[in-house]
């Protein structure tokens, strides 16, 4: 296979926190309402992601994982992960808070629910005036406390609130009470999972008048009670270059802020990258092939890659993902 930079199809989930902002962001015709999330690359369940472009176009990555697994994945990942692809990619805009909810660790995820956990980062990429994020406890707290507030409707004045700025980052771990306030923009990335225990909904309804449900039981077994220090990244905003913003078991992400042209660091043969552009528009050259690179645009390098350039006239800035 002459292996290029692979971009794919999105799935757009409807939401009842959703909006119309992702309609221009991912320039959707006709638009459609109420639209939080686009998910990017996916192995998860029935939305298995579908090539847009190129000799493998319409192919899904679960089948191009089944033929050409290490090409993709690279060698290490391969061990790891087989055919199954460890990361899913998405950005998200809210019009209306989201539950407070927070997600399972592998060992649970798995004795539960035959799946990954859910470990996860941030990157804001607009935000209103005010708008925040809710991350985690303001002290440390129990079981007890955390139940009682529950059952009494009182969860969010346990939980720091935190305004949201564009360029913001932050590392959301299993155990970890968060919400995404309404009139945020951001990038997200996690383990393959779609696994979230829901503890307050702001007694929201469901499209058939129900309240939606909680996980009350599995969110106290699952909780980290401890008091949130740690939530947000903290890097250079100005310079230019790449800097880590995370690295975790399960991904490593880098920030690339360039203008120009700037040679993009691969990890060939032993993980794919995946790109996201949180900048301005780009151009992804390969081989003397040059890739459209829009704003809110993710490509998926396989690691048989071993080297690309990018280009942006404006200012540039990529979120790197590997393993």
């Amino acid at each position: 296979m002459n292996w290029y930079p692979l971009t794919f199809q999105p799935f757009y989930k409807e939401k009842i926190w959703g909006g119309t902002q992702l309609n221009s962001l991912k320039q959707i015709h006709p638009p459609l309402s109420n639209i939080g999330e686009s998910w990017e690359i996916s192995d998860v369940g029935d939305d298995i992601s579908k090539v847009l472009q190129g000799p493998l176009e319409n192919k899904s990555l679960r089948w191009i994982l089944e033929n050409y697994g290490e090409e993709v994945m690279g060698t290490r990942v391969s061990q790891r992960f087989g055919t199954q692809f460890p990361i899913l990619i998405k950005y998200i805009n809210t019009a209306q808070d989201l539950s407070i909810q927070l997600h399972p660790d592998d060992k649970m995820a798995m004795a539960k629910h035959n799946s990954f956990g859910k470990t996860e980062m941030w990157y804001v990429m607009n935000s209103n005036p005010e708008a925040g994020l809710t991350l985690g406890f303001k002290e440390a707290t129990d079981e007890f406390a955390f139940a009682k507030a529950i059952q009494n409707n009182s969860l969010p004045a346990l939980l720091n609130f935190q305004e949201a700025q564009r360029g913001d980052s932050f590392l959301i771990k299993p155990g970890f009470v968060h919400a995404i306030g309404a009139g945020i923009t951001l990038a997200e990335i996690q383990q393959s999972s779609d696994l979230t225990y829901r503890v307050h909904d702001y007694n929201r309804l469901d499209d058939a008048g129900n309240p939606r449900e909680l996980h009350v039981e599995e969110a106290i077994a699952a909780a980290d009670y401890s008091q949130a220090t740690d939530h947000q990244i903290h890097y250079d905003r100005e310079l230019s270059g790449r800097q880590n913003l995370a690295e975790t078991d399960y991904f490593e992400t880098d920030i690339l802020q360039f203008s120009g042209t700037t040679d993009v660091k691969l990890v060939p043969e032993e993980s794919f990258t995946i790109l996201m552009n949180v900048g301005d528009s780009c151009k992804i050259k390969h081989e003397g092939t040059s890739y459209s690179f829009k704003h809110a645009q993710t490509y998926l390098i396989p690691a048989a890659i071993k080297e690309l350039d990018v280009t942006c006239d404006g200012s540039g800035k990529l979120l790197l993902v590997h393993l």
